[in-house]
């Protein structure tokens, strides 16, 4: 445990405990002379440096801690955050803050000492190297072994762990069975679970939809319920019900679409209801996004590389990328299991740069595709009961007749449908605003200047079939010299 004084600064007072247990109160003038000189324990680096108006100051970081010891899990980023999620008494004045932060720490620690894997004392040595203050308590806290025989930073290459996706066999068509309006409110009954007050109006919602998932009665006539209803009737719960009775009945997918991140990750946490066993719904629900909010394995391995050369700081982030990227389920950067604290402490245009980029994924020319989150995922929605997606891609996939995925869905819930044509008029509009332009010069001629990139331009995509062909080339050099 390192001996190291802790620091809770509030929006009314800035605390300081020392390693002896004296706790004082100081002036905001007091306390940055201190964190310039001593290197306090406290939660939240960047939010203290702010409070107390002075630049980023060397800190041991309790959030690090915990993103270390217990990656991909979500706490709120204060000292009562902390506390709530390791199960300790909580702060209720600031004084027991600053004590709670140690309390944390130690509790952290101890954690540590059942993990054997010398992967994770590999990667804290590699951390230590690279100046992470937790360093030191880290490999304390953790059992002796010998991690120099897994090779030089083993920890960080994180990708040799994963485990391949394998590429299911092709199931049947889905059925044609119907949902009776009745069958639905059973449904949603089974779904509110006893003891939750009867809503008629949410019933007959429920019902009322349950007239979308029959049969078509002409060829390219699609069934549609537009359905609308107030605010508090439950209309989330209300489509869930029998939504998840056609894909149950039938064996299918039913994908459910909204216009926010935000949103579907509320949709997903709804599906609780449904699949309260955390593995069920693990295979039954899949929350399908663009490749931009996905970890891009290969661009992470680049990072490591780049960080080896010149090792600081930076090695230290992508130590707690490589600690997330074990533990995640889905490698969801945005809005899935990576905390927004932990893209705020390390730099989310760092955490951006990880992510997939649009036009520089080469596929299954890639090294990591059979271990691509991004694959593993398309693959997942296609065995999934119940798929949960935003317009945008859903607008995509119907643009270009399945995008990553040529599998076309044949039940589809628009929830907030107002956003529905802003959506589609992004994925169908022919005017090309300037971000789209530069995206299709760099598309048609590749990476520029130093800035590292796999786009690869049209002279690499298809120069050797125009060779010899002096029609083909020039016709090549044409679109070049355009763009």
């Amino acid at each position: 445990m390192p001996q190291a004084p802790v620091l809770v600064a509030g929006f009314r007072e800035v605390l300081w405990l020392s390693p002896d247990g004296e706790v004082e109160a100081l002036a905001p003038a007091e306390a940055r002379s201190r964190v310039a000189r001593e290197t306090p324990m406290l939660c939240h680096a960047r939010a203290t440096a702010r409070r107390l108006d002075v630049p980023i100051f060397a800190a041991l970081d309790l959030l690090e801690l915990f993103a270390f010891v217990r990656p991909a899990r979500f706490c709120v980023p204060t000292p009562r955050g902390l506390a709530a999620a390791l199960g300790l008494d909580l702060p209720r004045r600031p004084a027991e803050a600053c004590v709670t932060l140690a309390t944390a720490a130690r509790a952290l620690l101890q954690e540590l000492g059942g993990d054997t894997d010398a992967e994770t004392r590999a990667l804290a040595q590699t951390m230590d190297r690279s100046g992470w203050l937790w360093a030191p308590a880290v490999i304390a806290a953790l059992p002796a072994c010998d991690p120099d025989a897994l090779g030089r930073a083993a920890g960080l290459r994180v990708w040799t762990r994963l485990a391949e996706w394998t590429e299911p066999a092709p199931g049947p068509a889905p059925g044609n069975e119907t949902v009776r309006p009745e069958e639905a409110r059973s449904r949603l009954a089974e779904l509110l679970g006893a003891g939750v007050e009867p809503r008629p109006q949410q019933a007959d919602y429920a019902a009322a939809i349950a007239a979308a998932f029959a049969p078509r009665d002409q060829p390219d006539h699609p069934r549609a319920v537009l359905a609308e209803a107030g605010t508090g009737v439950g209309k989330t719960i209300g489509y869930i019900a029998p939504a998840s009775l056609w894909a149950e009945k039938n064996r299918g997918s039913v994908w459910i679409s909204t216009y926010t991140r935000n949103l579907q990750t509320q949709i997903a946490a709804e599906l609780d209801r449904l699949y309260p066993d955390p593995e069920l719904k693990r295979r039954r629900v899949v929350v399908r996004k663009g490749r931009e909010n996905f970890l891009c394995l290969l661009n992470y391995e680049e990072a490591v590389g780049a960080a080896l050369m010149r090792p600081g700081k930076s090695l230290a982030h992508l130590g707690l990328i490589a600690r997330w990227i074990t533990a995640s389920d889905a490698g969801d950067v945005v809005a899935g299991d990576f905390p927004g604290w932990l893209a705020e402490l390390i730099g989310g245009g760092r955490v951006n740069w990880l992510a997939d980029r649009r036009g520089e994924c080469v596929h299954s020319s890639c090294p990591h595709f059979r271990r691509c989150f991004v694959e593993k995922n398309i693959r997942k929605a296609r065995q999934a009961r119940i798929v949960v997606a935003n317009h945008a891609l859903v607008m995509a996939q119907a643009a270009l007749g399945g995008l990553d995925d040529s599998t076309v869905p044949t039940r589809y819930v628009f929830d907030e449908g107002h956003h529905l044509l802003a959506a589609a008029d992004g994925a169908f509009a022919v005017r090309l605003s300037g971000r789209e332009g530069r995206e299709l010069r760099r598309w048609i001629v590749g990476a520029e200047g130093a800035r590292s990139s796999r786009a690869r331009g049209l002279r690499r995509r298809i120069g050797d079939l125009v060779e010899g062909d002096d029609d083909s080339a020039r016709a090549l050099l044409d679109v070049l010299g355009a763009a």
